[in-house]
């Protein structure tokens, strides 16, 4: 067991109060979810623009080329 001085250190004793234990669970567990999904968001940017980019600008050359033809 720790010392009263590590307890205090986490503001809040597990044993007398465990609905503050699992509030900052919670509260932590959301905070990870919400940087893994910023960066689930940066990195599916990144490959979208990897391989969409090539393909539009060639679309844009044919429909450049086709209505000169016009």
């Amino acid at each position: 067991m720790g010392s009263e001085k590590e307890q205090t250190s986490y503001g809040y004793d597990l044993f007398s109060n465990p609905f503050i234990f699992w509030q900052n669970y919670i509260s932590k567990l959301s905070e990870a979810n919400l940087g893994f999904y910023d960066n689930v968001i940066k990195v599916s940017k990144y490959w979208f623009r990897v391989f969409w980019e090539p393909w539009l600008k060639g679309a844009r050359t044919v429909q450049k080329e086709t209505t000169k033809v016009e």
